[in-house]
């Protein structure tokens, strides 16, 4: 057994992988790291019996992966982590409404647009206020409420127009905007991208390989009166709750860093209809957010397969299929590995 260590675009493990090669080296199993920019890529993959990989939320990762994939799996018959169905979902908002609303899942409702004409349309006739989103973007970021008609012409217009990139859709109620940060905080942020544009300073964004988004824009029902969201997580028989809270004077939950771990605090329909999914899509991992609707409905907001480790960790325990509760505290990594590799982990 030999498993391949995918590295990122960048040339290396992010944190999240490098918990997975610190718990191959503590059970003495061989590993390789691939790099993807390698002359000897394809003999490498060739040589492991399994291929490990987690995302950055930057584009190139997302192509990468794709491309080492289908080599992977299709070619040389080697099991990939994260599997197909897993993956395909990876920052892709519309992929996650239309995948599980097509199976009857509950998600909230959503309307998703490829041109203007569309979406201009029902801007002009929906009620408000409704959420706006871009098909990708993590902790809240390009997620905001719209409240007129002009509020949304004005999103429909960056993003169908001019496009935006992944941290970049304008709103006084994005998390960036001068009501969320202050006038201080604000001002330096405005100032910074003024210098950037003209080319006195340079970018240092995160991701600076995200591509612009300007094909689609999706629209959510607006559910209010959530003061938290529940975080299921689902790792192959497990699953991991907690709840967040949202931030102060504000509607979104992720990414706000204010948890509760008590679980006798999480509704049992979250972990029963993330359960349900992950079995019925194959899914290998898989993080499910869920709010209420107007009869205390759960349903679901999100899902990605990425999530931040020590929080999972930090739970107090999980519980299996039968919601049967298991105390302790686990690295999601070890979870993982133990499910891929089928075997127990000291």
């Amino acid at each position: 057994m030999e498993i391949g260590l995918l590295l990122n675009s960048d040339n290396r493990l992010c944190s999240y992988s490098e918990k997975y090669r610190e718990i191959l080296i503590e059970n003495k199993i061989p590993y390789v790291l691939i790099d993807p920019n390698s002359k000897s890529l394809l003999g490498d993959i060739e040589k492991c019996t399994h291929i490990l990989f987690r995302h950055s939320q930057g584009d190139t990762d997302i192509l990468i992966y794709e491309i080492i994939f289908n080599i992977a799996f299709n070619r040389y018959k080697i099991k990939c982590f994260p599997n197909y169905e897993t993956y395909w979902l990876y920052e892709n908002k519309i992929r996650e409404y239309y995948i599980l609303k097509s199976h009857d899942f509950p998600i909230i409702d959503s309307h998703i647009f490829w041109n203007y004409a569309h979406a201009d349309e029902f801007i002009k006739n929906t009620p408000f206020p409704v959420i706006a989103k871009l098909s990708k973007g993590a902790s809240s970021s390009n997620v905001v409420i719209v409240k007129s008609i002009s509020d949304g012409m004005k999103i429909i217009n960056q993003v169908l127009k001019k496009g935006v990139k992944s941290y970049g859709l304008k709103s006084n109620t994005n998390l960036a905007s001068l009501s969320k940060v202050g006038i201080i905080s604000f001002g330096k942020e405005r100032l910074k991208s003024i210098l950037i544009n003209i080319g006195l300073l340079k970018d240092k964004a995160d991701y600076p390989e995200w591509q612009i988004i300007k094909d689609s824009i999706l629209f959510q029902k607006y559910l209010p009166g959530n003061t938290y969201d529940t975080r299921v997580t689902i790792i192959g028989k497990r699953a991991f709750a907690f709840r967040r809270f949202v931030r102060k004077n504000d509607f979104r939950a992720s990414g706000s860093g204010n948890f509760n771990m008590d679980p006798d605090k999480i509704d049992t329909r979250c972990l029963e209809i993330a359960f349900s999914i992950s079995n019925k899509l194959n899914f290998d991992t898989m993080a499910y957010d869920f709010i209420y609707d107007e009869d205390k409905n759960p349903f679901i907001n999100e899902i990605s397969y990425c999530f931040i480790d020590w929080v999972v960790q930090n739970c107090p325990g999980f519980w299996d299929e039968k919601l049967n509760w298991h105390p302790g505290h686990f690295w999601p990594q070890k979870c993982q590995i133990e499910d891929f590799l089928e075997i127990n982990l000291i």
